[in-house]
């Protein structure tokens, strides 16, 4: 009976130094969570400032390798613009070309102004052929 006396008989108040020390522990601990949770806020806000940053300078690496793409597309078409140019006045060269040799050849096998000096290939004489311009009489020598 001795122990249900004691659990039913309400219990000594604490002493106040020991009230005070639980207090002042409880409110240690209160203290420190809010230190805790402040410190992971700052924490959080480096990181996204960190995160930014990084992202900044990816975009900037990025944006840099485009201009350079963009730069070598400009530089590469400006070179084809070039060899189409290029390409154009060959083709144009090569026509013109042609069409002189063709002229070339057609002035070979027959004179735009034929002469007939009036003599065959056995060397007899004869009437200019029609069509045929007579052969310039010869220069008068000075000894004459």
């Amino acid at each position: 009976m001795s122990t249900s006396a004691r659990s039913s008989s309400p219990q000594a108040p604490l002493p106040t130094w020991m009230r005070r020390t639980g207090a002042g522990l409880t409110a240690l601990v209160a203290v420190l969570f809010v230190v805790l949770l402040l410190q992971v806020r700052q924490q959080g806000e480096r990181i996204q400032t960190l995160q930014d940053k990084l992202q900044t300078l990816e975009n900037e690496k990025d944006l840099d390798r485009t201009n350079a793409l963009e730069e070598q597309v400009r530089s590469t078409a400006e070179r084809l613009q070039n060899l189409e140019g290029l390409e154009q006045t060959v083709q144009s060269l090569r026509s013109e070309q042609a069409s002189l040799r063709a002229q070339l050849r057609s002035q070979e096998r027959e004179p735009q102004f034929p002469l007939d000096n009036g003599v065959d290939l056995n060397g007899r004489t004869s009437k200019p052929k029609p069509g045929r311009l007579p052969a310039l009489p010869p220069l008068p020598s000075s000894q004459e």
